[in-house]
C-alpha cells in the first residue's frame, strides 16, 4: 500500500503485481487500486475505511498517517498551552494598540475622553510593572532616573519664571515653599522615609555618624 497527499486528504492505493503473461501481457507491471481516503489530520482510521483494509494495511495507515497526525495535534496542544501562559505576546499586542491609540489621539486632539485617558494610564502602569529596573545602566523605567528628570524639569520651570516671584512677606505660607520643603524632606530629611536614608541603608550613600 502507498499513500498520496492531495488537498488535505490522504488517498490510499493498494498495489498488486501482474506477472508476465497473467493477462496476456508481455511484461510484468504494478497495478494500483484505489482503496479509500481520509483527512490528513485524522486521529483514528474511519470505520468505513478500516473495514476495507487488511491488518497489514491498517498497520501501515496507523504508522504513516494516524501516529504523525496525533503527534502534530499534541504539539499544537502544547503550543496552545504555552501561548496561554505566555505574557510576552500580550504585552507586545498591548503596546501596539497603545501606539495606535496615541497616533489617533494625536491626529484628533480632544478625542480621548476621561475613560480612555484613565484606561491609558492604567495600562501604562501595568506595562511598567513588567520592566525590571537595573541599578547599573537602565535609563528608562528607573525611579531614580525619573526623580532626577523631574527635578531638572522643575528647576527649568522655576528659572523660566513659571512660578513667578515669591512675595516679600509670608513666603513660608506659599504653596511653592511648602512643596519645596516637602521635596527637601523627602530627599535628605532626617526621617527613615527619606531617599537619603534609603540610599544609606542600601550602601549607595555614606551615612555620617552611623
Amino acid at each position: 500500500m502507498h499513500a498520496k497527499h492531495r488537498n488535505g486528504r490522504v488517498q490510499l492505493y493498494r498495489s498488486t503485481y501482474v506477472r508476465k503473461g497473467e493477462k496476456g501481457n508481455t511484461h510484468g507491471y504494478a497495478q494500483q487500486q484505489f482503496v479509500g481516503s481520509l483527512p490528513a489530520e485524522s486521529l483514528a482510521i474511519p470505520d468505513d475505511l478500516a473495514g476495507k483494509l487488511t491488518d497489514a494495511e491498517r498497520g501501515y495507515v496507523e504508522r504513516e498517517i494516524i501516529e504523525p497526525a496525533r503527534q502534530r495535534a499534541e504539539d499544537e496542544r502544547l503550543k496552545a498551552q504555552a501561548r496561554e501562559r505566555d505574557p510576552n505576546w500580550r504585552i507586545v499586542e498591548a503596546a501596539r494598540l497603545l501606539k495606535e491609540a496615541r497616533n489617533l489621539s494625536d491626529a484628533c486632539p480632544g478625542v480621548l475622553d476621561a475613560v480612555g485617558a484613565a484606561g491609558a494610564v492604567d495600562v501604562s502602569e501595568h506595562l511598567r510593572g513588567f520592566v525590571l529596573p537595573s541599578r547599573q545602566n537602565s535609563q528608562t523605567n528607573h525611579p531614580l532616573n525619573d526623580a532626577l528628570e523631574s527635578i531638572r524639569r522643575a528647576t527649568k520651570s522655576v528659572k523660566d519664571g513659571d512660578y513667578g516671584k515669591a512675595p516679600e512677606e509670608n513666603v513660608r505660607a506659599t504653596n511653592e515653599y511648602q512643596l519645596w520643603a516637602a521635596i527637601k524632606s523627602a530627599i535628605d530629611g532626617a526621617g527613615d522615609d527619606s531617599l537619603l536614608r534609603a540610599m544609606q541603608d542600601a550602601g549607595f550613600a555614606k551615612a555620617k555618624g552611623r
